[in-house]
């Protein structure tokens, strides 16, 4: 090979430190002569045009670059931008009404939507931090005509719930204080829907009468389009006087609506409403029974409210998941500009030995940076927005009459805020790490080497610090992943704890100016059930209602012949009546309640096989006395007539499920509702038919709610939790992805500069097997440091899952064995492969590779 004609460099031997280059040696690096210029003045605009074109122009040259980088830009910012817009339209956002923002939703302190009727007639008029204070409950009714007729559900309210939300009714009135007096005509107020779909948008029928649970009804007006407060209604009816005026404790229970005053927010509004509750609380007499209830109250937003107590927690959670994906996305799109600032290197250093301002050239990068983020955020928003459509779409079909009315997704300006600031975050990150890798551009290494070490030590820290923080990202992320699916899984396919089989559910509520006594309701139970059962289409009934949680105050109970083992014993309460083989619980021995267990009788009580064996290890039961203490002091000693097998018992998807558990006859509670249960002989519609039949015949006005099969309820919780967890999928594969691809590029790009390294060690005698053990063992350090990063979060996310499910330690720590395994094989086979392309390499060209 010939070797280059020999030029002296002027400039070099007068100034060998200065690095200005003579005219000869620029045209023999860039193959023509450049015009020299002056340096720019102060004075001198900063921004250019021609810089834009510039990058513009090179952005097109590399098609490929530019395209992956603006995918991988936009999947990272499509993530992040759609789960804030989506979480926060469904748990932040202020209802879509007049002054949304300053309407909130008065609660217990544990987190109870249902407030003491008694406890709020006697402070509500005590308020001052509150205006519009209005009660509501809801119930389900049937509304009509002679020619047609629907369920619906209908919010029983204040004549002020159109008031507090400044909304003006569609067409006639809206509740006046007149229509919730006693003796008052019956009136309602349909949503813009139900008015249309049963009505046929007949304008004529507003100031007329329909039917609403067989009862003649004014109906007064409809609501506008889109209108639903303060859940999800579809008619509105006056509520009765005697729940405002409730002077009884724990007999009648409301929900509560209100606006902020002008001068109070929600934590002095809670301040006060706990002082007044306690005042009220300390007034009443002594001798009035009470169970162990909350004494503090809390304002919240209706869409905090509707998500629960934990939705502070699931904002933030999903946001740093979606800020993890970003992350990775940004540490791939990093390590894409340095390995191209790296093919520039050499142009950047002559030009900078030329003249140029360091700063100049800064911006140009810079203009890459945000070219490439501007478009990816575009991207990025169009990829979100059609997300969000897709899930309002899909909500509105298959959840419809389940959705509260704020829940619309779509594009908005919280789309486009977040999108702006998700993407010049990402500018900042980015244009950070281009300045920092310009600014530090070795301009020596560079002329002397080709480039190869342009960015020094300090790029190879860099490229470690990226591979610890990428290791770590994904660990976090893929462990939550896999969390995630358990749930999921668990989820899609719920075990109730009995079988569910051709078994129907429905509630029933007895409205109490009819069935003010114990007596009534227990009567029309009894009668309910014996009729149900003779009927051949069905076999089997059990009525139940939940009287007490294991993990409330209300589940306590002492034992009168014994203390018992147990530290703060408790249990779940309920009241049954009938057989409970329906729910596939056998009798072990003693019996069933039967019409003996009547509330004039002697007070009666059954226990599952867990309890009695926790209680009376080694005998009989039988004949036993406890006390239900945490359903009052007024509350019997009730003897034990029976035991019954477990079953589990509470929300399947806690941890706090339990076979534990009491039952009480139900006509010996004070329950004013009941949960039926029957199983159908093969006919589904025949069940249902002979259920309305039997409460049709007992009582006319009144209209069980929720007729359902089990197979309906689980087939649509299934539903939510595969589609949830299909979304979930989505977005951790596109992190695994991300993880994986990102993983390789940053160690081929940290062998690849180390290509004559590791020639020049093969020249000095190293073997193959040296070489891979050492660079595989630097590429298992960094995976162990980031494996140490992750550990701390891995931990909380395993304590929190372990809290809120009931998710056993040992698959906690077998998902993160197993996800550890999976990012090891990743690093280090992103590491074992470049590796073996370098030693391939012949030392001859490793030494001369550039």
């Amino acid at each position: 090979m010939a070797r280059p004609p020999s030029i002296r460099c002027s400039s070099l031997v007068a100034r060998p430190s200065s690095l200005a280059l003579c005219e000869p040696c620029v045209k023999l690096c860039f193959g023509r002569p450049v015009r020299k210029s002056r340096p720019p003045t102060v004075e001198e605009p900063v921004f250019y045009w021609q810089d834009v074109k510039y990058s513009l122009r090179l952005l097109a040259k590399t098609p490929v670059f530019t395209l992956l980088t603006i995918v991988v830009l936009a999947g990272g910012l499509g993530v992040s931008i759609f789960t804030f817009s989506f979480l926060y339209t469904a748990m932040v956002k202020p209802l879509p009404v007049p002054g949304g923002e300053r309407i909130v939703r008065v609660m217990r302190a544990d987190g109870g939507g249902l407030i003491d009727a008694a406890d709020f007639a006697a402070l509500r008029r005590s308020i001052r931090t509150l205006t519009d204070v209005g009660a509501y409950t809801d119930r389900e009714v049937v509304v009509g005509t002679a020619e047609a007729s629907r369920s619906i559900q209908a919010t029983v309210t204040e004549w002020n719930v159109f008031a507090v939300t400044r909304t003006r009714p569609f067409l006639g009135r809206g509740l006046q204080p007149a229509d919730q007096e006693a003796g008052a005509e019956p009136v309602v107020v349909l949503s813009y829907p139900i008015w249309h779909a049963v009505f046929g948008s007949d304008t004529s029928l507003v100031g007329s009468h329909v039917t609403l649970n067989g009862v003649v009804t004014r109906l007064v007006g409809v609501m506008p389009e889109g209108y639903s407060f303060p859940v999800a209604a579809d008619a509105w009816v006056p509520i009765r006087p005697d729940l405002l005026t409730a002077r009884v404790p724990e007999q009648y229970y409301v929900q509560v609506y209100a606006r902020l005053a002008a001068d109070a927010d929600a934590e002095s509004a809670r301040a006060e409403l706990s002082g007044l509750l306690q005042r009220v609380r300390q007034a009443r007499p002594a001798t009035t029974p009470e169970r162990a209830l909350p004494t503090g109250m809390t304002v919240q937003s209706f869409p905090m409210a509707q998500i629960g107590e934990g939705g502070l927690l699931a904002l933030a959670v999903l946001n740093t998941l979606a800020g993890l994906i970003l992350l990775l996305a940004c540490i791939n799109v990093t390590n894409l500009l340095m390995a191209r600032a790296n093919e520039r290197a050499r142009e950047t250093a002559l030009r900078l030995a030329l003249g140029a301002p360091r700063g100049r050239l800064i911006v140009q990068s810079l203009w890459e940076t945000i070219i490439l983020c501007l478009a990816g955020g575009l991207l990025a928003t169009v990829i979100a927005t059609w997300g969000l459509s897709a899930i309002n779409t899909w909500a509105h079909a298959r959840l419809e009459g389940n959705l509260v009315f704020w829940w619309v997704w779509g594009f908005d300006r919280i789309v486009l805020l977040s999108s702006g600031a998700f993407v010049t975050l990402t500018i900042a990150v980015l244009g950070s790490i281009v300045s920092m890798r310009a600014t530090n551009l070795e301009l020596n290494a560079v002329l002397q080497e080709g480039g190869l070490r342009g960015g020094g030590r300090k790029e190879g820290k860099v490229a470690r610090a990226l591979v610890v923080t990428q290791v770590a990202t994904v660990s976090v992320l893929m462990f939550f992943g896999s969390m995630s699916a358990i749930v999921a899984y668990r989820v899609a396919n719920v075990d109730l704890g009995y079988d569910t089989r051709n078994l129907l559910s429905a509630s029933v509520e007895l409205p109490a100016e009819r069935y003010a006594g114990a007596e009534s309701r227990g009567l029309f139970y009894q009668q309910a059930q014996e009729r149900l059962s003779a009927n051949p289409a069905v076999d089997g009934v059990l009525l139940r209602t939940g009287l007490a949680e294991m993990s409330s105050a209300a589940g306590q109970f002492v034992l009168l012949d014994r203390p018992t083992t147990a530290v703060d014993p408790r249990t779940f309460v309920l009241g049954v009546l009938g057989p409970l083989t329906p729910l596939g619980i056998r009798l072990h021995e003693g019996r069933f309640f039967d019409t003996r267990d009547t509330e004039a009788s002697d007070a009666t009580v059954i226990v599952s096989a867990s309890f009695a064996a926790r209680n009376w290890l080694g005998s009989s039961p039988l004949g036993q006395q406890l006390r239900l203490t945490g359903l009052g002091e007024s509350e019997p000693a009730r003897s034990v007539v029976g035991v019954v097998g477990d079953v589990l018992l509470g929300n399947p998807l806690s941890r706090d499920r339990s076979p534990i558990a009491v039952y009480i006859p139900l006509r010996q509670s004070s329950a004013d509702g009941a949960n039926v249960l029957f199983r159908h002989r093969g006919s589904l519609v025949g069940a249902q038919a002979a259920f309305h039949q039997t409460v049709t015949a007992l009582d006319p006005l009144i209209i069980p709610s929720n007729v359902q099969s089990f197979e309906e309820v689980l087939a649509k919780t299934s539903l939510i939790a595969r589609s949830v967890a299909a979304l979930f999928a989505a977005c951790f594969a596109f992190a695994l992805l991300l993880a994986v691809s990102g993983t390789y590029g940053l160690m081929a790009r940290a062998i690849g500069r180390r290509t004559r390294e590791i020639g020049i060690r093969r020249a000095l005698g190293a073997t193959d097997r040296m070489i891979l053990s050492l660079l595989v063992g630097q590429g298992g350090r960094q995976l162990g440091v980031g494996a140490v990063v992750a550990l701390p979060l891995t931990l909380l996310i395993a304590w929190g899952f372990s809290s809120f499910f009931p998710i056993a330690l040992v698959v906690s720590l077998g998902t993160a064995l197993l996800v550890s395994v999976a990012i090891t094989i990743v690093v280090l086979a992103a590491t074992w492969i470049p590796t073996r392309r370098a030693v391939a390499l012949a030392p001859r060209d490793a030494l001369w590779r550039d």
